[in-house]
């Protein structure tokens, strides 16, 4: 087998069924690793002990190797050296699909650049799930990842993104630490025009999955859920 970088979709949901989210080819390019690149140690081996290895090999057994916000440029070429030798090893975000709200894209360049072997999966991504569910259209969408912290910043960030779908039609994304979720849904309705519509896509592909869209103007007169804690995608688009 040649060397190959592969890039694993990982589950929404850690309780979640491996079979009903993940192609089939996954469980068998996993068993082939000889390591696995990851955003922690813990996700990692929830990831790896979803699936087996030829015996005597177990989940335990699979090396890891980090790649988080951390992680700085000199130390990707750290990252690819087992497989330039030879070895085949994966990358995967603690959920989802790597290099989407991930920092995996900057090794995948590197690994371009040393001509290894990459190949990908289906799987599932709370962004691309919230941009299909809200019914805001995909035809021309940016995912904003984090908006800027500082306030004046993320003021003239986010009038810039409205005034922008506003001229070319196109959908916007952006997320949040969990635990900072409801502050952000109600920046968004304190400061989005009330014709600008809205979608709250929380804990998706989860039991607890709940999506709703409407005009920025409806979520005002109703109690908003409570979604700190809960993963979740806001997606808007101004009419």
């Amino acid at each position: 087998m040649k060397p190959t970088l592969y890039l694993f979709p990982n589950l929404l949901d850690e309780n979640g069924s491996v079979e009903a989210f993940l192609p089939a080819s996954v469980a068998t390019a996993v068993s082939t690793i000889d390591g696995i690149i990851a955003e922690s140690e813990k996700g990692a081996r929830k990831f790896l002990r979803r699936f087996s290895f030829p015996e005597p090999k177990t989940f335990r057994d699979i090396p890891i190797q980090l790649l988080n916000e951390h992680t700085q440029v000199k130390q990707l070429d750290e990252l690819l050296s087992p497989i330039v030798k030879g070895e085949t090893w994966g990358l995967v975000s603690d959920c989802g699909l790597p290099c989407l709200a991930d920092p995996g894209s900057n090794l995948v360049y590197k690994a371009r650049q040393r001509g290894i072997t990459i190949e990908t999966f289906a799987g599932p991504s709370s962004v691309i799930y919230a941009l299909m569910l809200s019914g805001l259209g995909a035809q021309h969408f940016t995912f904003h990842g984090y908006l800027a912290k500082d306030e004046a910043k993320r003021s003239a960030q986010l009038k810039t993104i409205e005034t922008r779908s506003r001229e070319d039609q196109s959908t916007h994304l952006c997320i949040e630490a969990p635990y900072r979720n409801q502050k952000l849904l109600t920046y968004l309705l304190q400061n989005l025009k009330p014709e600008t519509t809205l979608c709250v896509a929380t804990d998706l592909t989860l039991p607890t999955q709940w999506v709703m869209t409407q005009t920025v103007g409806s979520w005002r007169k109703q109690t908003l859920p409570e979604i700190d804690q809960r993963p979740t995608v806001f997606v808007f688009r101004a009419n």
